[in-house]
């Protein structure tokens, strides 16, 4: 049979068909995708006669993770290759939505109405080398590498297991390479397999407008998500002094928190983004004359070789910090109105909180309420601050206090920069682009728009998640991740992606030499050169 998906044409034609079947995260569009990827596996004869190894692996939820599995001649070393399927919405598009899956269609809309395009997308898209459209760069042309890899394997007989997975909810909760973790170490564990590498094809993100280079990452950036309740004491406002707003204690938290440098990490010469709050505000359920007395803040927190607890114990001290500010300047007020009484917040965290409501009422009472608010609310940050306001409500007896926990997600960060193995691959990457396409390719220590490749890499010296798992409300209720498993497939990750501009923006779109040709070129080089 001819082959599918090995000249440009065909990768641009492969391309434009994943596109085109949309795959909005929590969409409907996302729960068939999986089929129709299936189906374009099944055009290979070696899938048709090997059918069971395209695997479809439930998230529980409806989804599904597809895994297409290429076993060697003899090898047990194995490459695995990861991807995500889904993208953010469409409404960006305004007028045009109905065509943002259809490459060519709204490129061509683009180019007779540039009222979109920034002056770099405008530039790009007279050149004629780019396409634009929902998905053509986040992250559609990965998974097309990978089924062209995977077919060119097929073909010429490669001697090493080839694991393609692509996944849903990249974009919200990474249900999905949660779901295909678990799979791939039963495969692995099954067939005895040698993992040698991850490897992602997100793609590249410019350093600076103009900028032509491609970039090669050794690893992922981090992402944790530490979050406070802070619990006052109401009283009315025309009496204000004889309680405390929790608005009032936040304002001292959200102070220390936002763009704290204590947070920041630095690796060779890149460095992590500061903190900043993505959510902060008093949960009271409608307007009244009384003062707020439950605020919740989520910060999010960038990492690169913290672990969860690291991160926790920097949160905690930035806190008790700013406790005790708002202490000193609520005594302040209180002595200079005319108050005289003393004022103690207490700090604690999710666990010892927990702790606490377990002691006063019973592990089965406590577990119930887990259960009922998970059953209740369907958005897992919501549910945390549910669950920790609740126990709250029961200990009001604690007095103004605040409780640090954890809310979902957490994106471990991953890195294979100190590994020789990744050193020779990120060279022959750089050597194989200027000598075969004329392009510069610079390496990268940390993909820093966030990847599954978080759920790949296990430090070995990390045993943080624990914490994570004792002040997340919610772990192994309605949000989980395969600690186990993680540990089991662990491997050297890397990410090559084609060039693209803009993800998540209405101006997304693609290099069409990069994804079509360049990319295909160097991976294939990587493998022959490194794993064969």
């Amino acid at each position: 049979m001819d082959l599918l998906w090995q000249t440009f044409e065909d990768r641009s034609h492969l391309l434009k068909s994943l596109v085109r079947h949309q795959s909005i995260t929590h969409s409907e569009g996302e729960k068939t995708f999986p089929y129709f990827l299936k189906e374009q596996y099944l055009k290979l004869d070696y899938f048709k006669h090997n059918a069971h190894q395209v695997m479809l692996q439930p998230t529980g939820d409806g989804r599904h993770a597809v895994l297409a599995y290429y076993k060697a001649p003899q090898s047990k070393k194995t490459l695995v290759c990861i991807s995500h399927f889904d993208t953010v919405g469409v409404d960006d598009y305004s007028e045009y939505k109905d065509d943002a899956f259809d490459m060519d269609k709204i490129t061509e809309k683009f180019r007779q109405d540039m009222k979109y395009l920034t002056p770099d997308a405008k530039k790009d898209i007279q050149t004629h080398n780019y396409l634009f459209g929902r998905g053509s760069m986040d992250m559609k042309p990965g998974l097309m590498i990978h089924m062209s890899l995977l077919e060119k394997a097929i073909h010429e007989s490669w001697d090493i297991n080839i694991i393609v997975i692509s996944v849903p909810d990249e974009e919200v909760e990474s249900k999905g390479i949660h779901a295909a973790v678990q799979k791939l170490n039963q495969i692995r564990q099954e067939d005895q397999l040698d993992i040698a590498l991850h490897l992602n094809s997100e793609p590249t993100f410019s350093q600076a407008e103009n900028d032509p280079n491609h970039y090669v990452y050794s690893g992922t950036i981090g992402k944790i998500m530490p979050s406070v309740l802070c619990y006052g004491k109401e009283t009315h406002v025309g009496q204000p002094l004889n309680g405390i707003s929790s608005n009032y204690i936040q304002s001292f938290i959200n102070s220390n928190m936002e763009y704290c440098t204590l947070f920041k990490e630095t690796y060779k010469d890149e460095t992590t983004p500061l903190p900043v709050s993505l959510m902060s505000r008093d949960i009271k359920g409608h307007y009244d004359v009384q003062t707020p007395f439950r605020t919740v803040s989520l910060y999010n927190v960038f990492l690169f070789n913290r672990n969860a607890e690291q991160a926790f114990k920097i949160f905690n001290d930035v806190v008790k910090d700013a406790i005790h500010n708002c202490e000193k300047a609520y005594q302040e007020t209180l002595r200079s109105e005319g108050f005289d009484k003393k004022l103690s917040i207490n700090i604690l965290t999710y666990k010892e909180l927990k702790a606490l409501a377990i002691k006063e009422y019973g592990e089965s009472k406590i577990n119930q309420i887990i259960e009922q608010v998970v059953h209740e609310i369907s958005d897992e940050r919501a549910q945390s601050i549910e669950i920790t306001d609740r126990f709250m409500h029961m200990l009001k007896g604690l007095g103004p206090s605040v409780v640090t926990f954890f809310a979902p997600p957490y994106y471990p960060a991953a890195h294979s920069s100190e590994d020789t193995f990744i050193d020779e691959i990120v060279q022959t990457v750089c050597d194989t682009s200027l000598s075969q396409f004329d392009r510069a390719s610079k390496r990268q220590y940390f993909f820093n728009g966030i990847s599954d490749l978080s759920y790949a890499k296990y430090r070995q010296d990390d045993l943080g998640f624990e914490s994570y798992i004792e002040q997340t409300p919610v772990f192994n209720q309605s949000y989980f991740i395969p600690f186990k498993d993680i540990q089991e497939i662990s491997a050297p990750v890397i990410n090559i992606g084609p060039i693209g501009k803009d993800a998540h923006q209405v101006t997304e779109r693609i290099n069409m030499k990069s994804a079509f040709e360049e990319i295909p070129a160097i991976i294939e080089q990587v493998i022959k050169k490194h794993l064969l």
